[in-house]
């Protein structure tokens, strides 16, 4: 929300040498600054019902056309063509308060493509290997805010609305490095827009585009036949334009160009799978306490002023044999990055679903979630409530 983040084994060296990055990132993410945040980061969604259902643990558990964003490594699990689509129906509303003023409540829904994937296996000698194109929506700008106060009779309530999303283009492989051992990578084309509507004693707008790129490596471990370990980095991400045009009413318009740069994006996960079940968990850590921001030609860029974000998440699903479904549940724990208010009231999700298989080539699963979360500070208080679901239809052949 924006106004105005023994000798060990090879496998063992390998987790060693990521607890390490871990353990470096969250120091390096330590430093924050307190300046005002200058862009709205958004909010992290899934991008299929799978996922969502699970609560977004799936960095260990990728084995399907969404495993492009949530574990590339994972495509390698895909023995078959695969042709997946989302959509998603969302209802966002807010309920605000100033004082001992009313409370006012606004409404926003939508109605829109969430994911769509194409996946090629090819054929090797051994081990797998499969290639990946496609497009998803990982955050939203979507926000409300309105309330009354003292100048209220005379200028009217205030109102903030702001709608639009962070779309991925995204083309990357998974391939089998060792029996135990999978890697994979991904690069994507990320653009998007938000617009933004302000009435405060006058009617003001922006519109904010962007362009940009990034890349993201990461690996799967096999540490049983049952037990798999999931590692994920946004290695670069950066905005080479963002565009953002501001428009007063009855004054005019101007526009100002800038240029973005993401920090390191870590996802790290945990799956079990039994003969029946699986229990999954995930960890993601965005340091946007690093992200940078200046004018597009600037050599230097300043920090924006943004907290960490953590995203911890726990999920699990079970396998109905009399009715041939899966059910699941999920439940996710995000911290937001927001400075702008004190306190920020962390979001809470619940999340469940259900999947079905029809004939080995077709396969539906549905998802739901309930998000809150809230603000406060100054005498406001901004209450916040989410429901998400998600159909995602898959075809295999």
């Amino acid at each position: 929300m924006a106004r105005g983040t023994v000798e060990p084994t090879p496998i063992g060296r390998a987790l060693a040498s990521l607890a390490l990055a871990c353990l470096a990132f969250a120091s390096l993410a330590a430093a924050q600054d307190s300046d005002p945040t200058p862009f709205n980061l958004g909010r992290a969604q899934d991008i299929a019902a799978r996922p969502m259902a699970l609560g977004g643990s799936y960095t260990a558990v990728a084995s399907d056309a969404s495993a492009l964003y949530y574990n590339p490594a994972g495509l390698s699990a895909v023995k078959k063509h695969e042709l997946s689509l989302s959509m998603e129906r969302s209802v966002l509303s807010g309920m605000d308060r100033a004082g001992g003023f009313p409370s006012r409540t606004q409404r926003l829904e939508d109605l829109r493509i969430q994911s769509l994937v194409w996946l090629l296996p090819v054929p090797t000698v051994r081990g797998g290997l499969t290639f990946a194109f496609g497009y998803y929506r990982p955050r939203t700008f979507s926000d409300l805010i309105s309330y009354e106060d003292s100048l209220s009779s005379t200028r009217g309530p205030y109102t903030y609305r702001a709608e639009g999303a962070l779309e991925n283009w995204r083309a990357g492989f998974g391939v089998d490095i060792a029996p135990d051992l999978t890697f994979g990578l991904a690069a994507g084309y990320v653009d998007g827009s938000e617009q933004i509507r302000v009435s405060d004693s006058g009617q003001v707008g922006y519109l904010r585009n962007y362009d940009g790129f990034n890349l993201e490596p990461s690996l799967m471990f096999k540490v049983s036949p049952r037990l798999r370990l999931g590692f994920s980095v946004v290695l670069w991400e950066k905005f080479f334009n963002l565009e953002e045009v501001y428009e007063e009413k009855g004054v005019g318009n101007s526009e100002e160009n800038f240029q973005v740069r993401f920090p390191f994006q870590v996802k790290s996960g945990i799956g079990y799978q039994g003969d029946e079940y699986l229990l999954a968990a995930d960890l993601r850590l965005n340091g946007w306490s690093q992200y940078r921001y200046g004018s597009r030609d600037a050599s230097t860029l300043d920090k924006a002023g943004y907290k960490d974000e953590m995203i911890l998440s726990l999920g699990g699903e079970r396998f109905i044999r009399p009715a041939n479904m899966v059910v699941r549940g999920g439940y996710t724990f995000n911290t937001l990055p927001e400075t702008s208010f004190d306190p920020t009231y962390n979001l809470h999700r619940l999340s469940a679903g259900v999947g079905f298989l029809f004939s080995g080539a077709l396969a539906l699963d549905l998802a739901y979630s309930y998000s809150l979360w809230g603000m406060a500070g100054d005498g406001l208080s901004l209450d916040n409530r989410e429901h998400r679901a998600l159909m995602t239809f898959a075809f295999r052949y």
